[in-house]
């Protein structure tokens, strides 16, 4: 602060210099101004006193005596003139050096004031401005606020236990703590927010265009963290307390109620308490996505077992005796294949999956449609109460996923009232801001229908609502619940793009809250299923792609009873060879998407240039991102989902292939 006083009377002195340096060069221009003047008027004056006495005596005044004085007398005053012009030019060049100069002094004075005063300003140990600079800036910062009408919000932390990290570990370990604190308050902030160290383990931080709400999401970036000391792991574990800049506040009234929320917080945990939420929401979402990439693995390769059990279930249910017991035999496997087909859609659904068709929806449609369904599942002691808003807005998503939801979601909050209660189905039109996503840090704010459900049954505990998305996860009694119900649900709301919460308590019932994107487009008709069924059967050549052999030779003996050659290859290297060799016509290509080496849908894009008049036919037992973009179809793909019937696969192939004849 010393040698910012000292360079203060320095610069002035250098001011004055400058303003007489400059008064100098104008005085030199003036003189200049003025010989120039002069010169002039006694140039005039020169002619004039030589012509006066020749015109007198009558002689000309251009005679050779009169000229050779005027000549001589011009020439000096120029001689004259011009040394007097060298001299002044000669001045005002020393005198633009000494000022070039002494500016240049007088910016490196300002340089190393401006270095001095952000010293000043400037916390020694972790680089972010002191609470000097505070004093001097909130005032600034409050009156821009109210200038241009933006909410300035103030959070002020302080670190807990920082004495005792001192007495444990010493003075370079409570230095590390603070030094690398104030970095992750950096990465955490944007950078219009200003963080200043208010002294010892005390941080403050000014967050304009920042509501309140908003400022748990700065606060989960800094929990958690922790910085190695000598081998040890020390935790940042802090306090906080924050509020908005009212309109009526000055510095002093904004940082008293700061203040008094950070004691609060000391108190009462209340920060911890709800960053600690925060981070189990985000570790549920994690847990839930490896589950769901479990989940579609498994369901792939079941799908293909699947698909073998239900195909020869079907070939001998068409060659046996209605009448036999060995099709009485066959007729159980087949449904027990059915349950097994379904239980493997609730695991795609889980894992996001499934081929879906979306559409554009009215929920109260929906559920207005679901309302007799409901009936059948729903017992009598249970009342129904539906709440349906005029004028909700519209949703895209697959109609039956939605149905299932609610169903599902229905016949939970049945078993949860084993002595009746009461069932509600509410639909409502909601904005999620920036508030909302504060607490539910996964939420991407916007426009959003919801669609609740609840019930006034036993209610969930806390525990059980950490796993309650979880498959196989349920409180039901062994055989009374497969434990997907829920599961499925969350794997569907997440593959329509939305969000699903549960709020409950114990002997206060539960409610689902689920809330799909809103779009702005009209309801889009149902699609018109085809009257009459195409024939099964057919000549054509396909070419069977499908890396699982007893999948690929049952397809292979359905297509040849139904008349149909066909070529088949183990994997897309081997397609494209017996494409080469054969040398007839190939009107479809039936292949599986997933496959090693080479996907279904590279191999058809190698081989539909070679062969333009071969329609493709996909089939999987789940999807990836060949053909389809997080679940939805692309559009002119024709697919088949496996597990399915032999029935559907003769009637889809007669339906790709006149689709290609233009019947």
């Amino acid at each position: 602060m010393k040698q910012e006083l000292h360079q203060e009377p320095a610069a002035d002195l250098g001011m004055l210099e400058i303003q007489g340096r400059l008064r100098q060069l104008e005085q030199r221009d003036l003189w200049l101004w003025g010989a120039a003047i002069v010169v002039m008027l006694l140039l005039i004056l020169a002619v004039v006193s030589f012509s006066l006495p020749a015109l007198a005596q009558e002689e000309s005044p251009f005679s050779v005596h009169h000229l050779d004085q005027a000549v001589q007398g011009l020439l000096g005053l120029v001689l004259l003139f011009s040394i007097h012009v060298i001299y002044q030019l000669i001045l005002v060049r020393r005198l633009r050096r000494q000022l070039a100069h002494q500016l240049e002094i007088i910016a490196r004075q300002e340089l190393r004031t401006e270095q001095l005063r952000q010293l000043v300003l400037t916390d020694p140990l972790t680089g972010l401005y002191n609470r000097r600079f505070l004093e001097q800036h909130l005032v600034v910062e409050i009156a821009r606020s109210r200038r241009q009408d933006y909410l300035l919000s103030v959070l002020m932390l302080d670190l807990n236990d920082f004495k005792q990290i001192n007495d444990c570990y010493g003075h370079s370990a409570g230095d590390l703590v603070l030094t690398h604190f104030a970095i992750h308050i950096r990465k955490a902030i944007r950078s219009s927010d200003i963080p200043i160290r208010m002294g010892g383990d005390e941080f403050l931080v000014l967050l304009p265009e920042c509501r309140p709400e908003q400022v748990l999401s700065v606060l989960s970036r800094l929990h958690g963290l922790e910085v190695e000391h000598h081998g040890r792991k020390i935790p940042f574990a802090f306090s906080a307390g924050w509020a908005a800049c009212q309109p009526d506040d000055g510095p002093k009234q904004i940082l008293e109620r700061v203040d008094q929320a950070l004691l609060t917080d000391k108190l009462t945990g209340k920060t911890q308490q709800e960053l600690n939420r925060l981070e189990a929401q985000i570790r549920q979402a994690e847990k839930m996505e490896a589950v769901g990439r479990l989940a579609g693995g498994v369901a792939h390769d079941f799908n293909n077992l699947l698909m073998v059990i239900r195909g020869y279930t079907e070939l001998l249910l068409s060659r046996a005796d209605q009448s036999d017991s060995l099709s009485a035999s066959a007729k159980e496997i087949q449904k027990a294949a059915d349950r097994a087909t379904a239980l493997t859609q609730q695991l795609l659904a889980l894992s996001r999956k499934q081929v879906v068709q979306p559409q554009v929806l009215d929920l109260n449609a929906v559920v207005a449609d679901m309302d007799k369904l409901l009936r059948r599942v729903i017992r009598e002691d249970i009342e129904r109460v539906t709440l349906l808003k005029p004028g909700l807005g519209r949703v895209k998503a697959d109609q039956g996923q939605i149905e299932q939801i609610i169903m599902n979601l229905a016949v939970n909050a049945r078993d949860a009232m084993p002595k009746g209660g009461k069932l509600i189905v509410e639909t409502s039109n909601v904005e999620l801001d920036e508030g909302y996503v504060s607490s539910h840090p996964v939420v991407t704010p916007g426009s959003y229908v919801m669609l609740a459900v609840s019930d006034s049954g036993a209610g969930i505990d806390q525990e059980t609502q950490t796993r309650i998305f979880e498959p196989f996860f349920t409180t039901k009694e062994n055989g009374k619940g497969t434990g997907l119900g829920l599961a499925t649900v969350y794997g569907i709301v997440k593959q329509s793009g939305g969000y699903i919460w549960v709020y409950s308590e114990p002997g206060q019932g539960t409610t689902f809250k689920i809330y799909l994107p809103r779009i702005e487009e009209t309801d889009e008709k149902a699609k018109l299923e085809e009257a009459i069924a195409p024939p099964a059967r057919g000549s054509e050549t396909v070419l069977v792609v499908e890396d699982e052999m007893s999948v690929r030779r049952l397809t292979r003996q359905f297509l040849e009873e139904n008349g149909y050659r066909v070529l088949e290859a183990i994997e897309g290297c081997e397609a494209l060879r017996i494409s080469n060799q054969h040398k007839g016509p190939i009107h479809l290509l039936l292949t599986d998407v997933v496959m090693p080496q080479m996907s279904g849908r590279e191999l058809a894009h190698s081989l539909v240039p070679l062969r333009p008049e071969m329609k493709v036919l996909y089939m999987s037992g789940y999807t990836d991102d060949a053909i389809v973009h997080h679940g939805l179809l692309e559009q002119d793909i024709a697919f088949l989902q496996k597990p399915f019937t032999l029935d559907a696969l003769a009637h889809k192939v007669r339906a790709v292939l006149d689709a290609r004849n233009g019947k």
